[in-house]
C-alpha cells in the first residue's frame, strides 16, 4: 500500500489501461464483448476512483468528487465548451470547401441538418458516457497531480501523449470512429486537444463537469473527423493544423500562464482558500 501511495499516477495507468483493453482488445480481435463494449469507455473512470482509493483513501475521492461537481464557472467558459467546437468545425468545412471539398461530404449531417432538441439528447448522452467516463480519469485524477510536478504545457503533452496511446486498439476495432486511423494523426490530433483541454480546467478552477462538456461537445460536433474509406487525409489534416493553430493562440496570448492558484493541490483546499502548488507555463 505505501508503494501504491507513493506512485498514484503510475497506479492509475496501470488500471487505465489494463481494465478498457481487457474489453477492446478482444473486441479488436474479433471477439464479442456483448454490453461490456458500450460501457467499456467507463472503465478508465472506475480505474480513476480505484486509483484514488489506493493511493490517497477517502481524501483523495472527496477531491475527484469536488471535481466533478464544480460548476461554477463564467458563462463565457461553458459557450467555449459547448459553441466552440461547433464553431471549429464549420471553420474546418469552410476550409475544406474552399481548397475544393463539397460541403455535402464536409460537414457533419447533426450540426447541418439535426435539430436543436437531437442536437442536445446527443450532448447528453455523450456528456454521460464518453465525456463523463473519460474526464472522470483524464483531467480529474491525471491533470491535476502531473500539474502538481511539471509545467502546465509539459504536463499537457505527456497527458496527450498516454491519453492518445491509451486508444491504441480503437485503430484496429472495425465500426469505430477510429477504426484505420493512421497513429501519428491520432497522437498529433490528441496532444493539441490535451492543451486546450488544460486551458479549460486551468480557467475553471479544476471542473471535471466543464471538461466533460468540452469533451462531449468535441464528439458530437465530430472536431477530430474520421479518416474517409478513400483515404484523402484532407479533412482530418484540416482539422488538425487548425487545431495545433488554435494551440499556438492559446500559448501566444499566455493561456496557460500563471495557473498556479487557479485550481488547488490534490486534495487540498479551494483557490478561494489561496492554496495553489501549479507551475506556471
Amino acid at each position: 500500500m505505501t508503494s501504491l501511495r507513493r506512485h498514484p499516477l503510475a497506479t492509475f495507468l496501470v488500471l487505465a489501461f489494463g481494465l478498457p483493453w481487457l474489453v477492446w482488445v478482444p473486441r479488436a480481435l474479433g471477439v464479442p464483448v456483448g454490453v461490456l463494449d458500450p460501457l467499456s469507455t467507463w472503465l478508465v473512470a472506475v480505474a480513476a476512483v480505484l486509483a484514488a482509493l489506493l493511493s490517497g483513501g477517502r481524501a483523495a475521492l472527496r477531491d475527484l468528487g469536488r471535481r466533478l461537481l464544480r460548476w461554477r464557472a463564467g458563462w463565457v467558459w461553458y459557450a467555449v465548451v459547448l459553441v466552440g467546437p461547433a464553431l471549429f468545425t464549420l471553420l474546418v468545412t469552410g476550409v475544406v470547401v474552399l481548397l475544393g471539398g463539397r460541403w455535402a461530404d464536409t460537414a457533419p449531417p447533426l450540426l447541418v441538418q439535426g435539430s436543436w432538441a437531437l442536437l442536445l439528447a446527443f450532448l447528453l448522452v455523450a456528456t454521460l458516457t464518453d465525456g463523463l467516463g473519460e474526464e472522470v480519469a483524464w483531467r480529474g485524477f491525471a491533470l491535476p497531480r502531473l500539474l502538481e510536478r511539471l509545467r502546465p504545457v509539459p504536463a499537457s503533452l505527456l497527458l496527450g501523449l498516454v491519453w492518445g496511446l491509451w486508444h491504441l486498439p480503437l485503430l484496429w476495432t472495425e465500426g469505430r470512429v477510429l477504426y484505420q486511423q493512421p497513429l501519428w494523426l491520432l497522437l498529433l490530433d490528441i496532444t493539441a486537444k490535451s492543451v486546450l483541454f488544460t486551458w479549460v480546467f486551468v480557467h475553471t478552477d479544476g471542473s471535471v463537469l466543464l471538461a466533460a462538456l468540452f469533451h462531449a461537445a468535441t464528439n458530437v460536433f465530430v472536431v477530430s473527423p474520421p479518416v474517409p474509406a478513400d483515404g484523402d487525409l484532407t479533412l482530418p489534416l484540416v482539422a488538425l493544423g487548425l487545431k495545433w493553430v488554435l494551440v499556438a493562440l492559446v500559448l501566444g496570448r499566455g493561456g496557460l500562464r500563471g495557473a498556479v492558484g487557479r485550481t488547488e493541490r490534490v486534495g487540498g483546499p479551494s483557490p478561494a482558500g489561496g492554496a495553489g502548488g501549479h507551475r506556471s507555463t
